[in-house]
């Protein structure tokens, strides 16, 4: 199940709330449904702004379970109950010409609590209710998997043990028993999953025990899905080229080459025109604290299928940022990055210009940022599957940029490619729009912090190449004038 069905489920439940609770108010205040066919549609426009703004405040993501208090949480649920209330109220006047004090009043009452502890049980069900597991493994790569798994359990998953194949290991804390045995296992240990690495399905016993128990109606699933599932990001360690072929499996050439196409262009117009004050404004700092250099910047990235194209932003370093030669990037604490710029990178000003590589079909809105040739090549070569973030149109967001703050390191490079690889395989209509929300929550909150980012599920980075003192994301060189290459070019 991709993130968007966990968010569908989770927004179907709070507009089936919303809409009973101003169904029974209308029951509840007329004596009966009076006219209730003239108070659907603001019903419904005031449910839409509830589960959209609550979905942008980030209550229905795996994040949300990251907040130090549900007080937190209910605040911002408030706040969109109280924007979904004044749509309903606006709404009324303008289909009814008025709508009753006692009415809405009656609405809150029955739809705020219920919501309300609708939320408290969904933000605390990863300990109310985990979903309990056993990993079914006894190989050396196995075991050291299942001790992971043990360490960084995601949120919302209850280890409870392990399931051997051949030895029995009793004395071993954690042991359950043989997988022959898995059925009773799974009942007296009440089960709701067992998983396994991919490998396991190579022997001929274990995949057919993991047979029966499908078609008995028992859940089972490779670790990686577990973590798809719970987490929305593929571990790179765990990734492998028959997960990969699964991803590609599904066809959507239509939607990536015709609506995606659509939306594109027709979404950039309109935002070239409704972002052009936003992009005056960057402007304008960039020649007021930086006034010796251009105001904008073009730099080489890889495109799909390794095209290269030049990008555009507005510039945020100081026009001298590389004399000392290539370093890190970082989103802040950078001294090459003038007053005016880190606030333009804050809030992605920066990021305006490229609306125009959207418009030609060099970029797309969603999709894994494209990066520099240089830095390509050296990651591909240290980290494994790196050239498959190439397979889609690079975007302007995506899943990696609203999950993951900016790298600034090979491990965390390596973080950002195990959600665009989650991408590769989730990859839609409705996968895409939940990103575009993602995105105003991330700019409006001024990007991700780093301290959201501990115990992540993942093995340790094995570096192919020691050869990696650049930087790897959104390093500017000094720009020069329109036309002229400001890359050094790659064989």
């Amino acid at each position: 199940m991709g993130h968007w069905s966990h968010i569908g489920i989770r927004a179907a439940r709070d507009i089936l709330v919303f809409a009973t609770g101003y169904l029974l108010a209308n029951y509840v205040r007329f004596t009966g449904l009076w006219r209730i066919e003239d108070f659907i549609p603001s019903i419904f426009a005031g449910a839409g702004t509830l589960v959209s703004v609550t979905y942008i405040l980030g209550l229905y993501s795996v994040e949300s379970q990251r907040r130090s208090s549900f007080r937190t949480h209910s605040i911002l649920l408030t706040f969109a109950f109280l924007l979904a209330f004044v749509v309903i109220t606006l709404a009324g006047f303008v289909t009814l010409e008025f709508v009753g004090r006692g009415f809405m009043a009656l609405g809150c009452l029955f739809s705020y609590p219920v919501l309300l502890l609708s939320h408290y049980l969904l933000y605390h069900k990863h300990r109310i209710a985990p979903e309990r597991i056993a990993f079914v493994g006894e190989s050396e790569e196995e075991i050291a998997e299942y001790g992971r798994l043990r360490s960084m359990c995601p949120p919302g998953v209850q280890l409870v043990g392990r399931i051997g194949i051949e030895k029995d290991l009793e004395h071993e804390h954690g042991f359950l028993g043989k997988l022959r045995n898995v059925r009773s296992l799974m009942h007296q240990h009440k089960l709701d999953r067992i998983v396994f690495m991919e490998k396991r399905v190579e022997d001929y016993s274990s995949r057919q025990e993991f047979r029966r128990l499908r078609y008995l109606g028992f859940s089972c699933c490779s670790v990686i899905s577990l973590c798809e599932k719970h987490l929305h990001y593929a571990p790179l360690h765990l990734v492998t080229m028959n997960w990969l072929m699964q991803a590609e499996s599904t066809s959507r050439d239509f939607y990536f080459s015709k609506m995606k196409r659509f939306f594109d262009v027709v979404t950039s117009l309109i935002l070239l025109v409704l972002l052009s004050p936003f992009l005056l404004i960057g402007m304008a700092i960039v020649r007021v604290f930086s006034p010796e250099g251009p105001v904008f910047f073009h730099q080489e990235r890889v495109g799909r299928f390794g095209k290269r194209f030049q990008i555009y932003k507005l510039r945020s370093m100081r026009t001298d940022a590389e004399k000392g030669g290539a370093v890190w990037s970082s989103v802040s604490a950078d001294s090459r990055v003038f007053p005016g710029g880190a606030f333009l990178r804050r809030y992605r000003i920066d990021e305006i210009p490229q609306l125009l590589n959207v418009l030609r079909g060099e970029m797309s809105f969603v999709g894994p940022r494209p990066e520099r040739p240089e830095f390509v090549t050296k990651l591909a070569r240290a980290l494994p599957h790196y050239q498959e973030r190439h397979m889609l149109q690079p975007g302007l967001t995506g899943w990696a940029q609203v999950c993951y703050p900016y790298g600034s390191s090979i491990e965390e490079a390596k973080c950002k490619l195990e959600y665009d690889l989650y991408y590769l395989k989730h990859a839609g209509v409705l996968f895409d729009s939940l990103i575009l929300l993602d995105t105003v929550r991330v700019v409006l909150g001024g990007g991700i912090k780093h301290s959201k980012m501990a115990n992540r599920y993942s093995a340790d980075t094995e570096i192919v190449s020691d050869d990696l003192d650049d930087p790897i994301e959104e390093m500017e060189t000094p720009s020069s004038p329109a036309g002229s290459s400001l890359m050094p070019q790659t064989a």
